[in-house]
Order: C-alpha cells, then sequence, then structure tokens
C-alpha cells in the first residue's frame, strides 16, 4: 500500500526555472512595456531643450610658504584644493558674474547651471557650465574663474594691508622729517645748530633705512603667504550638446520598463496561492502526478475521448489510464473515487473520459454518479437520470435500468438518480458498500464521482472504504490552501490517495513546461513501481 498523503512538507526555495519560464511565457508583455517606456521616452526626449556644456580647469596654486613634503602639508593642500572648489559658487562671485556677463536671474538659478569638482589627487578645480547656448556657458565659466581669482587674491591680501599702511604711513612720516631737517641744515647759522640738524637727519634716515627693509620684508612675506588660482585652459564653447542624451535615455527607459514589468510579475507570482506546477504537488505534499490534462476547447459535455480519440487530448487520458494501472502493487484498483477540492476543478469530465479509456483497454468498467447534490454523470453520455444510485438504496438487489449502457462497449453508468435529503448519510452507510460489492461481480473497476471534498464530506465518507482515490486540480484556479486542507481532511480518515490529475492545462505558451516535468515525473513514477513489482516477484 502506498504512504498516506504528507501535507506538512517544507517548502523549499524558489524555483529560479519556473521564473525563467514564467518570465520567457510572458516575454510578449515584457517587450511590449519595454517598447511603450522607450517610444515615450524618445518623444520626450527630442522636445527637449538641448543643453551645451562648457569646461575649464583651474590650479590652485599654494602658498610658497605652506608647501611641504611632510603628510600634514599635503593634507592641507587638498583641503585648500576642497574650501576654494565650495567657494567658486558663492553669492559673490556669482554676482559679479551676473553683472559682468549680463544676466538677470536669481543666484539659485545660475547656480543650477554650475557643477564643480575636484580632481582626485590633484590642486586642480574641474568647472563646468550647462546652459542652453554654446557661447553663453563658455562666457560664464571664464567669468567664474576671473571673478573668484580677484576675490581670492583680495581675502589674501587683507591679511597684510593694515601692516602695511602703516609701514607706508611710517615711511611717509620719516621721508618728510628728513626734508624738513636737510632744508634746516642749509640755513643753519652756527656749527653749533647745524651738527645737531645733520645728526637729525641721520638718525631720521636710520629710521626710513629701517621701515623700508620692514616694508620690504612684509611684502615678500606677503608674496609667499599668499595662494592663488590659475586657469589651466579656457573654456571655449561646445556645439554638440551633452543633454538630452536622446539614446541614453531611451534604452534606460526601455530597460527600467522591462525592471519594473519582470518585477511585478514576480511579485504576482509569488503571492498567487495557487497550484502552478507538478512540482508544486511532489514538492509540498509528496505526491506522484498520475496525469496532466491538456486544456480542452469549451464545448459543453463532450468527451474527446470518443469524439476525438486519435487527438493529443485523448492520448493524455490513455496516459492516465496506465498510471493508474501502475499506482497498486499489491492488488488492483477495483473502487476508485475520482473528485477535486473545490468546484471547477473538471473532476467529472475527468472520470468519464478515463472511463472510457479503461473501457477501450478491455476492462469492464462502471461509472457510479454518486454526487447526489449536483450530478453531471448523465449529461456527458445523454442518458436519462429518474433512476440511479438513490434507487438502489431503497431496495436489496440491482434495480434493472439503473444500469445504463453507453456506446463504449464494456462501460455502463449508474447515474445519480433524484437527489435525497441525507447525501453524506448514505455515501456513510453499510448499503454502499454492498452495492458496490454487487457490481464488482461482474465489473472489474468502478469508477466513482463525488462532489468536492471541502464542500461536503461525502467523499471524505465514503474515501476509507475504496481501494484508492484520485484528486482533480486546475493549475492557476486551485488554491494551494484548498489542496493543503483536502488532503488532511483525507489523512484523518484514512483515506488512499494514489495522486492527483493536472487538469486544463495550456497546450501553448506554457509558462511553467508542464509536459517537460510531467513526463519526466511520470518516468520515475513509472519506474519506482516497476522496480517495487520486480522486488515482489524476487521474493
Amino acid at each position: 500500500m502506498t504512504e498516506k498523503p504528507t501535507v506538512e512538507q517544507p517548502i523549499e526555495g524558489l524555483d529560479i526555472r519556473q521564473y525563467f519560464s514564467l518570465l520567457l511565457y510572458r516575454s510578449w508583455l515584457i517587450i511590449l512595456v519595454a517598447l511603450i517606456c522607450g517610444i515615450i521616452s524618445y518623444l520626450v526626449s527630442i522636445k527637449l531643450p538641448p543643453i551645451y556644456q562648457s569646461a575649464t580647469s583651474i590650479l590652485v596654486n599654494e602658498a610658497p610658504a605652506n608647501k611641504g613634503a611632510d603628510y600634514s602639508s599635503v593634507m592641507m593642500s587638498k583641503q585648500l584644493t576642497s574650501t576654494y572648489a565650495q567657494m567658486m559658487t558663492n553669492d559673490v562671485v556669482l554676482g559679479q558674474v551676473a553683472a559682468q556677463v549680463g544676466i538677470s536671474n536669481p543666484i539659485e538659478d545660475i547656480r543650477d547651471w554650475i557643477k564643480v569638482t575636484t580632481v582626485r589627487d590633484t590642486q586642480l578645480i574641474q568647472l563646468t557650465v550647462e546652459t542652453t547656448d554654446p557661447n553663453f556657458s563658455a562666457r560664464i565659466a571664464n567669468a567664474i574663474v576671473e571673478a573668484f581669482s580677484t576675490q581670492i587674491q583680495e581675502i589674501q591680501t587683507q591679511r597684510f594691508a593694515q601692516s602695511k599702511t602703516t609701514l607706508e604711513t611710517q615711511l611717509a612720516d620719516t621721508e618728510k622729517q628728513i626734508s624738513t631737517y636737510t632744508a634746516q641744515v642749509d640755513l643753519a647759522s652756527s656749527s653749533d645748530e647745524k651738527e645737531r640738524l645733520e645728526a637729525k637727519v641721520a638718525q631720521y634716515r636710520t629710521i626710513y633705512a629701517n621701515l623700508l627693509t620692514s616694508y620690504e620684508q612684509l611684502r615678500l612675506s606677503e608674496a609667499q603667504a599668499v595662494s592663488s588660482v590659475v586657469q589651466v585652459e579656457p573654456a571655449v564653447a561646445n556645439p554638440i550638446p551633452v543633454k538630452p542624451n536622446i539614446i541614453l535615455n531611451t534604452l534606460l527607459a526601455a530597460f527600467i520598463g522591462i525592471l519594473l514589468t519582470s518585477g511585478i510579475l514576480v511579485a504576482r507570482e509569488t503571492i498567487n496561492d495557487t497550484i502552478k506546477t507538478p512540482e508544486d504537488i511532489t514538492r509540498r505534499f509528496n505526491l506522484p502526478i498520475l496525469g496532466v490534462i491538456n486544456h480542452q476547447p469549451p464545448k459543453s459535455n463532450i468527451l474527446v475521448t470518443i469524439k476525438e480519440p486519435r487527438s493529443l487530448i485523448a492520448e493524455t487520458y490513455r496516459t492516465l489510464r496506465t498510471n493508474v494501472s501502475y499506482a497498486s502493487i499489491d492488488k488492483p484498483i477495483r473502487t476508485l473515487l475520482i473528485t477535486s477540492p473545490e468546484p471547477g476543478d473538471g473532476k467529472t469530465t475527468t472520470i468519464c473520459n478515463l472511463g472510457v479509456v479503461l473501457a477501450q483497454n478491455g476492462k469492464k468498467v462502471v461509472i457510479a454518479d454518486c454526487d447526489l447534490r449536483r450530478p453531471r454523470v448523465h449529461t456527458y453520455f445523454g442518458l436519462p437520470n429518474r433512476q440511479g444510485m438513490s434507487t438502489l438504496f431503497a431496495h436489496n438487489d440491482i434495480v434493472p435500468g439503473v444500469l445504463k449502457s453507453t456506446p463504449v462497449e464494456g462501460l455502463t453508468v449508474i447515474t445519480s438518480g433524484s437527489l435525497p435529503p441525507n447525501p453524506s448519510e448514505l455515501m456513510g452507510s453499510q448499503k454502499i458498500k454492498t452495492i458496490f460489492s454487487t457490481l464488482l461481480e461482474t465489473a472489474d473497476i468502478i469508477l466513482i464521482d463525488t462532489p468536492p471534498t471541502l464542500t461536503v464530506t461525502d467523499a471524505a465518507t465514503l474515501a476509507p472504504s475504496l481501494d484508492g482515490m484520485i484528486l482533480v486540480v486546475r493549475p492557476g484556479i486551485t488554491r494551494t490552501n484548498a489542496l493543503k486542507q483536502t488532503l488532511e481532511q483525507l489523512r484523518q480518515v484514512n483515506a488512499r490517495v494514489l495522486g492527483i490529475v493536472l487538469n486544463d492545462v495550456p497546450t501553448k505558451g506554457n509558462p511553467y513546461g508542464y509536459h517537460y516535468n510531467y513526463y519526466h515525473n511520470y518516468s520515475a513514477y513509472k519506474d519506482y513501481y516497476e522496480e517495487k513489482v520486480v522486488e515482489k516477484k524476487g521474493k
């Protein structure tokens, strides 16, 4: 006997192949969004005014007194360069530039046109100006360098201005005293008076010489302590616009469209709680995939195994028939319940087509419609439903006319009959077991249809007394949580779940590669049971 369904298996990590298949399946949408984003970006870009850039380099000429080869001197040089880069766009400089170039825009607007950066490991400052006029950009750049250079010179010389003014005043006063006393010497009447005046002249000349020496030393110190900026190369007009970069903007917008669309698709897939692939079932619930039924055109109650026996869809039902035959090792499956977690998964379609292909393979098959709430088996075969399963519960034997023949040799159907008020009690009664035992005297296998497991308890009530059951799920429709609840419910009543049938799977443009994965799993599933058969025969 196979293992009972396991519902608390840990979920493995994300399967990258599934997401790659999803993106490949939705590649048309991703490409469409990318094209739309790219076209919009292109149309917007070509309407934007062109922006022209002019650039110039400025060398920070550090004062000789501050230069050195030690680490602190090097750091001071870098700090000075960074400070000058910050000062280059202050209000004073930009105000002088606006007056020189004739700009009426606010200072903040002018500052937005300018970009100042330091060149790493150098004493160079890179200044760029971007406007809608190439000549205008060059004029502003050059004007900034000129105004900033003047400002730096003024700031630097202010440190020595007071000392120089004082010395210059003292030199002028001393020179005046020398001239005064020299004139008095010429007018002196006595030798004693003349000598005194000449001594005064000599004294003031000595003072003047000392003041002049101090003044020259101050000028020398100023020259050695004042840093300046030198324009390495003037800014020139560049006729090629730097913005907008139409090609780059278009490609970037398309790339962003690809990323956003892919992200939304992956996020949507991640939060989607439906069964998607066979791996979702085998990995999480440890159940084999017995069949993958392709999507069928919307033809109401049409049995494809009868109408189109050579079609690919009919072949998938024959594959399901083969897998069902491998589903039991110890004894053949003779009572098989087929249901689904929720309505609309296709359980009745599956059971009717499976009955047809089993009969076509030489089996004597009975399809018993035990869905005593919303029966539909009779509609597939075009049979009357006045008598059926509900009729047998009132009789001890099989009532004539309850077993209805079909166009398929070896296949008979018991429809639901009139709907009773207590279906769950009937499914759990000893009478239903007696009915199946009587039917098995002439049939090889009974296929039983019941309501969905999460809707009512009929299937869970009936399942423990049967040889096995199969669950039909629809990828993208059946919720993972619904299947989990179904298996938990069946585990509690010791039902034997043989496997899962994936129904209504797309045959084209399938985002998950169902066919490859299914046949791979089927092959492994078949090999597993063949090995078990060999082991049993060996014993």
